[in-house]
């Protein structure tokens, strides 16, 4: 209660505590103890084990962090991840797209003059520059830092008297003032690997670059990309992580401390779907939050749509996030502004002990290529593991595998990412049932209340991989049910009931020989021997939604036969 309003209603002054009593007033410390047997009252049963949950990194996250986290993990770490960053700030770095040299120079100045701090470019094939153009961006790369990845033509590096920042590609080309030495994390990512296979990944990378050039020219020359998910906790003590590995990289190559290289970041795209793509904004700014407060050097946002084709309000709404985190949060005047998280030092720790066990064992193998294929396993065991968790709906992708619109248009072509991306899958079934559509109907029995929630699962169920469906009039009789399917010109169909209905009601519309393909929703007992009776199957919450989304789509082409019909 505000005080005007106690005075509103007779009270005094009195009846408050000062401001000099509310200082002084303590309260009783909870102890972990007591805190576990509060938490077991309300699971109901379940163990306080169920409260953790493990990571794709095989990480265990607790419920719970506490200052007793800790006491295991010494000041050396949040000392080395803030003793790699020079400043507090971090470099705007949106890449310049367009379908002409003349379209690229018109962004690259657009940027520049709207809050781009540095000059991002990815040389393509098809970009053809007249000395004009090449005239004014080398003019534009003397005033600004760069980063460029000139990958499909290493000369272009030449046609330029003065460049500093940091190039891709340049080969063995030596280049003032600028760093070419470049260490991928992004590929690893792009492949669906985790947060540790990324780090090992890098330092497999470095090691062998150290087998090429000294230690010092590498900490001169060389820059690593990482891609940010949205595993916001995880992403942060990634970068972190790498700073504390560097450093341990260095100590192995006899460089007790190593200077620390520049990190620039990408917002990932293994999340971004073509579906409901607005939610992408949230997705990449997720990220880029997760990448300034991970300590990262340069940042690039990718725009929302950019699987479709990047438009100048996505593109502004991308460089904005990252204007707005410098102008309204101030997060740029705090180095590290994450350490000291019980959760997020935790976390940092787990990453480099499991990274640099794995570094460690692979470098047994005889020869880099060895260790890198082992490296792959890994990472394609990971990918699975994603999309198995996402079509079961342990993991959400929003717009996508839950809460999905039947109207997201897939007419788009679709930009080639080079990411593995965890939509595809069901923009593909969605494309294919555009293709093959297949006329889908939900058939109530029951009272309302007693289906709904049933009905509700099954219909999101269905529209996630492309399916639209119809609900028939409640309570049909076989005869009227074959009726209102033909009238509809139904093709395939599920029954929603309760269990007391559906055990009672589903032999009796197999004994009539209903002519479109049956589903029943949820599990029962007798599902073996309505198989045998006729059923086409069934949808149950944990099923996976590819393998019944690749089921149903074969019924639309008309590959398999109604037993029943």
């Amino acid at each position: 209660m505000l005080l005007g309003e106690s005075y509103a209603r007779g009270g005094s002054e009195s009846d408050f505590m000062t401001i000099q009593e509310m200082k002084q007033t303590k309260f009783k410390e909870a102890t972990l103890a007591e805190w576990e047997q509060v938490a077991i009252k309300s699971l109901k049963g379940k163990s306080l084990d169920s409260l953790s949950t493990k990571t794709l990194e095989e990480i265990i996250l607790k419920p719970l962090y506490s200052l007793a986290d800790m006491q295991e993990i010494s000041n050396y770490q949040t000392d080395k991840v803030r003793s790699a960053k020079q400043t507090s700030e971090w470099l705007i770095a949106q890449q310049a797209t367009g379908k002409t040299s003349e379209d690229i120079l018109e962004d690259i100045k657009d940027s520049l003059a709207k809050g781009n701090n540095i000059i991002h470019y990815k040389l393509e094939t098809h970009h053809q520059w007249d000395n004009a153009q090449l005239e004014e961006l080398s003019t534009l790369l003397q005033q600004h830092p760069v980063l460029l990845d000139i990958s499909v033509d290493p000369i272009f590096i030449h046609k330029f008297k003065t460049i500093k920042g940091a190039v891709k590609g340049a080969g063995n080309t030596e280049v003032p003032n600028t760093r070419t030495l470049y260490l991928d994390g992004t590929s690893i990512h792009q492949a669906g690997g985790d947060a540790v296979s990324e780090l090992v990944s890098v330092l497999l990378q470095a090691d062998n670059m150290a087998q090429k050039n000294s230690i010092e020219k590498i900490t001169e020359k060389a820059f690593v990309q990482f891609s940010v998910d949205t595993n916001f906790f995880m992403e942060i003590a990634k970068i972190r992580a790498f700073r504390i590995l560097w450093k341990a990289f260095g100590e192995a190559q006899g460089q007790e401390d190593i200077n620390a290289i520049p990190v620039h970041t990408e917002t990932s795209l293994r999340s971004f779907s073509a579906l409901d793509a607005t939610v992408n904004i949230l997705r990449a700014a997720n990220s880029t939050l997760a990448a300034v407060l991970g300590g990262a050097d340069i940042v690039t946002s990718h725009p929302h749509d950019i699987l479709t084709n990047a438009n100048p309000t996505s593109k502004r709404i991308a460089r904005n996030m990252q204007l707005v985190l410098k102008e309204e949060t101030h997060i740029q005047r705090v180095i590290d502004a994450s350490g000291g998280s019980y959760y997020i030092e935790t976390l940092t720790k787990q990453l480099v002990e499991k990274a640099w066990a794995l570094f460690l064992e692979l470098m047994k193998e005889n020869s880099i290529e060895s260790a890198e294929a082992k490296l792959n396993e890994r990472v394609a065991y990971k990918w699975e593991e994603q999309l198995d968790a996402l079509a079961t709906r342990k993991k959400s992708l929003i717009g996508t595998n839950v809460y999905a619109n039947p109207d997201d248009s897939l007419i788009f072509k679709l930009n080639e990412s080079g990411y593995k991306r965890l939509a595809e899958p069901f923009e593909q079934l969605r494309q294919a049932f555009l293709n093959n559509p297949l006329k889908t109907a939900i058939f109530p029995y029951g009272l309302l209340k007693e289906y709904k929630a049933r009905m509700d699962f099954i219909s999101g169920y269905l529209t996630c991989i492309g399916l639209t469906t119809t609900v028939a009039p409640e309570n049909l009789k076989p005869f009227d049910l074959q009726k209102w399917i033909d009238e509809n010109e139904i093709d395939y169909g599920v029954f929603v009931g309760n269990d007391e209905q559906t055990a009672g009601l589903i032999p009796a519309l197999l004994n009539e020989n209903i002519s479109i393909p049956l589903d029943v929703a949820g599990k029962s007992e007798e599902y073996e021997d309505w198989l045998e009776a006729g059923l086409n199957g069934r949808i149950f919450a944990g099923q996976s939604l590819f393998e019944k989304g690749f089921e149903l789509l074969a019924l639309a082409k008309k590959e398999v036969s109604n037993d029943n019909a």
